[in-house]
């Protein structure tokens, strides 16, 4: 049986070598990869902080009126559920920090076995050094070769062998440096997750405390029901009539569009030919008329499907209090509300701005619902409603982000109505907004 041949000084520290840059590689990806996730958990941890801080302050100003609302209960809804998420990405980043702690101390554990395998070898150098201290000795084996080829060989292979005794050196402390930093970055990522768990903790009693708050303003407006059953019968009806105007107007726009189209295919017709075979043809195409988007639509539609999820919303700041689609009244009982759009709850002598550039087609009012503008793009329309003014008049041009109006108060809070629709040959259909405008 061949005995095991012990690892050469050569081999030996070109696999530390090797070993060295893997592991650096593994923890540098490691910590960036880290890095990164935390910096993006962060982000949403302020951007949640703002929108429960702008719902805090709508609610203070909210309740100068002496009354509780419909809108605060949805406010302080909104405010929970911001509360959720911030709570669910607190968890997400004490987990995170549970893997950094998993991976530190693992890194700690490899770093202190290299050490050692490194400091054993180092060992047998210095032993090896001793057993060799004399420059004498050193000489001798120099002197005693049997030709000048082996006598510098042997002088290098000295002057090499203090080189790597010194570089082995150098490697040990480095690692020692290594675990020094590893142990440093392990207690910061424990101190973080003490950090975070507090605001966990925080978070909860303030969980609690909303809770409190809603179902106190819930018993209050269940003794104001049947004034709230009105509001509510008015709000749907201004609505349904907004809902109506709405269709109104793209219902003429589809109708003039056809005209222009029939009044171009039988100029077409009649200069084509003027047979009564022609004529019967054209007739018959004119039951199949299709309406087609002309070329400038349609890369304004492109343009603007392009940013769908990413629109900003028609407020500079406040908190969405409905959302779209059917959904129960948030105080009502057996009561459902049919959104078409999105109402945002804003501050007072806010603007509504619009959220991509556009014509100007529809300004009108509704009364006792205040004014209403509608902005086309393309095939896609944008519709602000309850301005106390309106800014824009029908024709104009307008950027994203302009202003177009002033959100009016309506009778509890400064509530913007916002709603998006696509306009096809058979009508209009409304989207919902929250699928195009950016998240917050």
């Amino acid at each position: 049986m061949k005995s095991r041949q012990p690892i050469s000084l050569r081999h030996f520290l070109m696999i530390a070598a090797v070993l060295s840059v893997v592991v650096s590689l593994v923890i540098f990806s490691s910590i960036d990869s880290s890095a990164q996730t935390k910096k993006q958990l962060q982000k949403q941890r302020d951007e949640l902080n703002e929108q429960i801080e702008m719902t805090k302050k709508l609610l203070k100003e909210s309740e100068k009126q002496q009354k509780s609302t419909t809108s605060q209960v949805q406010m302080l809804n909104e405010q929970l559920a911001y509360r959720e998420k911030l709570l669910a990405n607190i968890n997400n980043d004490i987990s995170e920090i549970d893997g950094e702690i998993e991976l530190k101390n693992k890194d700690i554990e490899d770093l202190g076995h290299q050490v050692s395998t490194m400091k054993q070898e180092y060992g047998k150098m210095i032993y090896q050094a001793y057993r060799n201290r004399s420059s004498y000795d050193k000489l001798m084996y120099i002197f005693a070769s049997e030709n000048f080829y082996q006598a510098y060989k042997r002088m290098k292979m000295t002057q090499r062998y203090a080189e790597v005794r010194k570089k082995q050196a150098l490697l040990i402390h480095d690692k020692q440096q290594e675990i020094s930093i590893n142990v440093s970055q392990l207690e910061q990522s424990k101190t973080n997750k003490l950090t975070l768990a507090e605001k966990k903790e925080l978070e909860k009693k303030e969980m609690e405390a909303n809770k409190v708050e809603q179902q106190k303003k819930l018993s209050e407006l269940k003794n104001e029901e049947s004034k709230l059953r009105e509001q509510q019968k008015k709000q749907k009806a201004d609505r349904d009539k907004l809902t109506a105007k709405i269709q109104e107007i793209i219902a003429e726009e589809i109708r003039k569009e056809a005209e222009k189209k029939e009044a171009e295919r039988k100029k077409n017709a009649t200069n084509s030919s003027t047979t009564s075979t022609t004529s019967n043809t054209a007739a018959s195409n004119n039951k199949n008329t299709k309406l087609e988007l002309a070329p400038e639509t349609v890369l304004i539609n492109t343009d603007f499907e392009k940013n769908k999820g990413v629109l900003p919303w028609p407020v500079s700041a406040g908190v969405i209090t409905s959302h779209f689609g059917k959904h129960q009244h948030p105080t009502l009982d057996q009561v459902t509300v049919n959104n078409n759009g999105v109402d945002f709850t804003t501050e007072k002598n806010a603007s509504a701005i619009a959220v991509f550039g556009g014509t100007v087609s529809s300004v009108f009012s509704i009364p006792g619902a205040g004014q209403n503008v509608i902005i086309t793009h393309g095939s896609y329309k944008t519709v602000y409603s309850g301005l106390s003014d309106v800014k824009v008049k029908v024709g104009d041009k307008v950027n994203i982000r302009q202003q177009i109006g002033t959100v009016m108060y309506d009778g509890e809070d400064y509530t913007l109505h916002f709603e998006v629709w696509k306009v096809g040959s058979a009508g209009g259909a409304a989207q919902n907004p929250e699928l195009w405008m950016k998240k917050k």
